[in-house]
């Protein structure tokens, strides 16, 4: 996705300070899922809680966002998960097709460069209709030189559940909630895989919310500015045991 119109003329204003700064010391320890997990949008399974907290903040300037989100990573032999959890008075979305352009209304994504060149990486993004966006990035200084939407992940799993209503826009809804597995295949630059224990891939994760007339951009590592495409300010995702 290309975050331009929304970038504009802030895009310079954020190159340095505490943002800039903070944003260079987002890690994660992703622990190895004892058990197993099914994908179900519930994140019910006990292995969740043994996983830490990605809170999120506005990508901005770090301050809390209106409507928090939290997200949590594990790993097995086989796949990549994360699951969100995303506070929300208002949920809704419509789009129902593989590959729309689920960014123009309420969406969860996440970025993975597995080899750290922070040129190439894959976007995942699942809506509250359950919807899959999956393609490939091409990035050159923080713009999206090539988004290659031929790209589809063969093997993956994802699930939502929604406290609330998706069809209803009155405000009275809760929460919704996602899983997602990658496969490994997906990941074909990393340098093992599966991962070792020690094996340091750059990853963001995101959150788009929008509220009436409002839109709130909030993430797990801050870019600095209303841009999610901004390799530079991806965090470690740290495979551990």
């Amino acid at each position: 996705m290309n975050y331009g119109l929304m970038t504009g003329v802030l895009l310079f204003c954020f190159a340095s300070g505490t943002v800039a700064e903070e944003m260079a010391t987002q890690q994660y320890f992703c622990k190895r899922a004892g058990t197993p997990i099914t994908v179900d949008g519930k994140l019910d399974e006990a292995v969740w809680q043994e996983a830490a907290e990605m809170k999120f903040r506005l990508t901005t300037d770090g301050a809390p966002p209106r409507f928090a989100t939290t997200a949590r990573m594990l790993w097995d032999e086989t796949y990549l998960y994360v699951g969100y959890h995303c506070v929300d008075e208002d949920i809704w979305a419509t789009m129902t097709q593989r590959d729309d352009h689920l960014w123009e209304e309420e969406v969860v994504e996440i970025f993975i460069d597995a080899d750290g060149d922070r040129r190439g990486y894959v976007e995942i993004e699942v809506n509250p209709l359950n919807t899959l966006l999956d393609l490939f990035i091409l990035n050159r200084n923080n713009r999206p030189a090539k988004s290659m939407f031929d790209w589809d992940s063969q093997g993956i799993r994802h699930a939502v559940y929604v406290d609330g209503d998706v069809a209803r826009r009155d405000g009275k809804d809760n929460f919704w909630s996602v899983e997602i597995a990658m496969p490994w295949e997906d990941f074909p630059t990393a340098p093992h895989l599966p991962p070792e224990p020690g094996d340091v891939w750059l990853v963001n994760l995101y959150r788009i919310d929008r509220f009436r007339e409002e839109m709130e951009l909030s993430t797990w590592s801050p870019t600095g500015a209303p841009n999610y495409h901004m390799p530079g300010s991806f965090g470690k995702l740290v495979f551990s045991q």
